[in-house]
């Protein structure tokens, strides 16, 4: 079968679309963009306010380091709302406003209700949910679906522990004491331990801990010591802005599961609030990722190849080479070189976003001579 198409629009479509990402860039000549709005992010972040606001009331007086309940309720109804009104038919809820619906996903959006105490006031959408995850087969469904790898279970199911839904029994205990082990032992042994999964690894394993101790009294032994220990590696590692990856859901787990065993006024949890607060969408939601300004720049300078302006090209390049890590990453011990998805301090350097940028540099020459790449 020949394929046919005018040569004309298909012109035209191009300079429109050309037209419209140059548009886009900002004034510093670079473009910014996040993942798209999700019921996953907006109910861990739901959940994490809500821990933080009920520890907050056990306390003598309200911390100082906390927003006013007032204003934390007002963030948690807007995203309670938000969640009822964007249910799947079949009362699941997918990653995204346009997914279908998953398990996990779903559980997470209904513990929210529960947590809150509104399952009254939102009883159909409790009801449907209800309804799905038991279709789906609940907690077995979520352990089925990830197996082995408990980076994602265990959280979606300390989630809805803290929610009243799940025993402690049901969560694995991640072993956050070895967090305090060095880097280079890691290395060594080939675990898979410290990287994107160490704030996960030290809060909720913590919280767990804290619910529910081993039967064995080393291990707990081990693990008292290691609480204190661990919470400085965690606050080490925490970005300025307190956005763990500059992800709504991994801080939201952090800042839960914190706040849950009574550390509600740990820096933090502190932070990790301010940044839930400051990321949160017009609409009541959270994205699943708050900024890709590396990311999308590289892709959109690839994409526009002979039609990016001669004027900006300099620019770019200086601000491309500017995102290059020099150092050590003290988050993932990731070597000098690399490329994170942001220019934000949430981001850790990647193998994606690292020959992205090296594609778009090749794009933007001739690169001066005193530019060295060394990714």
């Amino acid at each position: 079968m020949k394929l046919r198409y005018d040569p004309e629009r298909l012109k035209a479509a191009t300079q429109k679309a050309v037209e419209t990402l140059l548009g886009q860039q900002t004034r510093q000549g670079f473009w910014v963009g996040r993942l798209s709005t999700s019921s996953l992010s907006t109910a861990t972040a739901v959940m994490a306010l809500e821990q933080v606001r009920q520890a907050a009331l056990r306390e003598s007086t309200w911390p100082t380091t906390i927003p006013a309940e007032q204003q934390l309720s007002q963030f948690i109804e807007r995203g309670l709302i938000w969640l009822s009104e964007h249910q799947n038919d079949d009362g699941g809820w997918g990653d995204t406003t346009k997914s279908f619906s998953n398990i996990a996903t779903t559980m997470l959006a209904h513990a929210v209700f529960h947590a809150t105490n509104t399952t009254d006031r939102f009883a159909e959408v409790v009801s449907k949910s209800g309804e799905y995850i038991d279709r789906q087969g609940g907690v077995d469904a979520v352990k089925a679906r990830y197996g082995k790898d408990q980076t994602f279970s265990v959280p979606i199911l300390t989630h809805c522990a803290l929610a009243g839904l799940v025993d402690w029994s049901e969560v694995a205990q991640l072993p956050f004491e070895l967090a305090c082990l060095p880097a280079s032992f890691y290395a060594a042994i080939r675990l898979p331990v410290v990287s994107y999964a160490l704030p996960a690894l030290i809060a909720i394993g913590q919280v767990r801990f804290h619910f529910r101790k081993s039967w064995n009294p080393f291990h707990n032994w081990l693990r008292e010591v290691a609480i204190a220990r661990s919470l400085r590696i965690l606050r080490r590692i925490q970005p300025e802005n307190g956005g763990f990856l500059e992800a709504a859901p991994l801080t939201s787990f952090v800042v839960m599961s914190l706040a849950s065993k009574g550390l509600v006024n740990h820096q933090v949890v502190e932070r990790g609030v301010k940044f839930l607060m400051n990321s949160v969408l017009e609409d009541g939601s959270w994205p699943i990722d708050t900024n890709l300004s590396t990311w999308v720049t590289t892709l959109s300078i690839n994409a526009l190849g002979n039609d990016l302006p001669e004027a900006t090209k300099e620019p770019l390049r200086d601000w491309i080479v500017g995102q290059q890590y020099k150092e050590l990453h003290p988050y993932t011990n990731a070597a000098p070189g690399g490329w994170a998805w942001t220019n934000l301090p949430g981001g850790v350097p990647d193998a994606d976003d690292t020959p992205g940028a090296l594609i778009a540099l090749t794009q933007l020459e001739p690169i001066a001579s005193n530019l060295t790449v060394s990714a």
